[in-house]
């Protein structure tokens, strides 16, 4: 393509992210202009594509962002014409009516058959993974010996053997019918799944399933009239109310988990709460700016034990932009935040302020944990940002004393020298330590680590390693001590009994309970199998400070 041609792509990305009146004029005229330009080059589809999806959510008027829906169909159109060989360059794309391929967990590729049936199928096994044959002989007949024991045929022509199905599409259904039933929990069979290594091809006919139009409903379109929210107070924003989740029916929850759902899976990408989530369980709060947050939390059987994993997605303008979760313990929360490509250059840190805000007042969490991989660890693109910076804007500082004392050195330095950037090996450095911010400090350091050690070496030398054995304890007594009758106990009740059991037998002193906090740990643990954020609301409240045994206070993790 000739360089006029790129011309009006190259000076929109220049002022892409700037917000006057000149840059506001800019837009619109080089959106004009590359409205006249063919799309039939790869890398400009690339690229024009992320510059329209930024626009789509940042637009500071209605003129632009009408110009952007225009083209973004156009795009598509274009999309369709390209040859065969275009097409399959622009695999992995997330773009409308381009291919997909990737491997999944066994319950998303359930959701996708569900909802997507003629355009899921088979794409290959990996060499290193398990024949599907030892997996499933066992669903096959006996008189069936010839093909349990064949060592001859592919995997996929031994599924097409033994299914009967010729087309890919329809050897993927029978292969997931038959891991359905499987008479095995749902970690078992996923790490079963797993091991089979098979990557499927997803050919989407549905303009939604993509990055372009996999928006959710939206009352009102924010415009950025005033441009981009760089400055702001971070602790007022954080310690904002936070207004009430929206009143949303399961059916209207059920597209929030949906639209997560397709926008990670564009990625190759999937987190517990939003593979394994269910619609009820979802929480959806409309925040400024155009931001909306959904919350989600996994099935009760796949939970955590003590601590809560909770995902989120956050939607701007309806777009999807942002994914990632907290580990909630208490008035304690690991949290991890990725912004998406197209997003980047916006309003990232106000996004994480939401974040904060979201998770702090929906909680209870008032410290929050980062680890090193969000700023750089693994990750030379993070260094390279400064994305510890970003971190340390919001009180975050490192766990270790020695970096700790070094990032304030360095700050003061950034302070002093308005030209100073720290260098590449110190902001490495300061990948060796988590982060951590305290809003409201907790007198007692316990984390869910030290309390998986405790109980591994209670059951160890007190049980003689019987996981059994120390299971009939448990149950006697929490029957003595709480009054819960294992048997009499609904089935997600003895769900959060089986998660909580041990760790309020062994790290407690129930014989200590006053008369109401014995009524709420019951309460706690029951809840953990019927609503998580109950049960994260009522952890918060107990104190269990005053409860736990000095042998897991004194205990130390070798």
């Amino acid at each position: 393509m000739e360089l006029n041609k790129q011309q009006p792509f190259i000076e929109l990305q220049k002022v892409l992210t700037l917000f006057d009146q000149t840059s506001t004029e800019a837009k619109i005229s080089w959106l004009e202009k590359c409205s006249q330009q063919k799309l039939n080059s790869v890398k400009l589809i690339k690229a024009y594509h992320d510059q329209l999806l930024f626009l789509s959510a940042y637009a500071e008027n209605k003129q632009i962002f009408r110009l952007t829906q225009d083209e973004l169909n156009r795009l598509s159109d274009a999309l369709i014409q390209l040859s065969a060989q275009k097409k399959e360059q622009l695999s992995n794309s997330g773009m409308p009516f381009t291919e997909i391929q990737g491997t999944y967990s066994f319950v998303l590729m359930q959701w996708l058959i569900k909802n997507f049936p003629n355009s899921v199928s088979i794409h290959s096994f990996d060499e290193t993974g398990v024949h599907p044959k030892e997996l499933l002989k066992y669903r096959l007949n006996e008189m069936e010996f010839e093909c349990i024991g064949n060592d001859t045929l592919s995997k996929t022509k031994w599924i097409q053997l033994v299914s009967g199905f010729k087309k890919p599409k329809d050897q993927l259904k029978w292969l997931l019918k038959e891991f359905e039933m499987l008479n095995i929990d749902t970690v078992f069979k996923e790490q079963l799944f797993e091991s089979l290594k098979l990557y499927i091809r997803i050919n989407p006919a549905d303009i939604r399933f993509s990055r372009s139009y996999g928006t959710v409903p939206i009352k009102e379109h924010y415009f950025h009239t005033k441009g981009l929210l760089k400055k702001f107070d971070e602790q007022a924003l954080i310690n904002q109310k936070l207004p009430a989740p929206l009143k949303l029916s399961n059916e209207e929850k059920q597209v929030y988990l949906d639209k997560a759902r397709v926008a990670l899976l564009l990625l190759n990408r999937e987190t517990d709460p939003i593979t394994y989530g269910e619609a009820k369980d979802c929480l959806v709060y409309n925040l400024e700016h155009g931001l909306t947050i959904a919350l989600y939390c996994i099935q009760p059987a796949l939970r955590l034990s003590v601590e809560s994993y909770i995902g989120f997605m956050m939607f701007k303008n309806g777009y999807p932009m942002s994914y990632g979760g907290a580990w909630l313990f208490g008035q304690r929360s690991l949290i991890g935040i990725n912004i998406f490509e197209a997003f980047r250059g916006g309003e990232s840190a106000f996004v994480f302020a939401q974040l904060l805000r979201t998770y702090s007042q929906a909680f209870g969490a008032t410290q929050f944990e980062v680890e090193p991989y969000q700023f750089g660890k693994g990750n030379p693109e993070g260094i390279k940002s400064g994305a510890f910076w970003f971190y340390y804007r919001f009180g975050f500082r490192p766990i270790d004393t020695k970096l700790a004392q070094l990032a304030e050195q360095e700050a003061s330095k950034i302070t002093a020298n308005k030209g100073y950037r720290t260098d590449y090996e110190t902001l490495k450095l300061f990948t060796k330590s988590n982060l951590l911010v305290n809003f409201k400090p907790t007198e007692i350091d316990i984390k869910p680590l030290q309390i998986s050690y405790f109980i591994t070496s209670v059951i160890a030398s007190q049980f003689m390693g019987s996981r059994v054995e120390a299971q009939k304890y448990c149950k006697a007594t929490l029957q003595k001590e709480l009054g819960i009758n294992f048997l009499k106990l609904k089935n997600e009740e003895r769900i959060g009994f089986a998660k909580l059991s041990h760790f309020c037998v062994f790290c407690l002193n129930l014989q200590k309970l006053k008369p109401n906090h014995r009524l709420h740990l019951k309460t706690l643990i029951l809840k953990k199998g019927t609503s998580e954020y109950q049960y994260i609301r009522e952890y918060y409240k107990f104190p269990f400070d005053l409860y736990f045994t000095q042998a897991l206070l004194d205990f130390k993790v070798k």
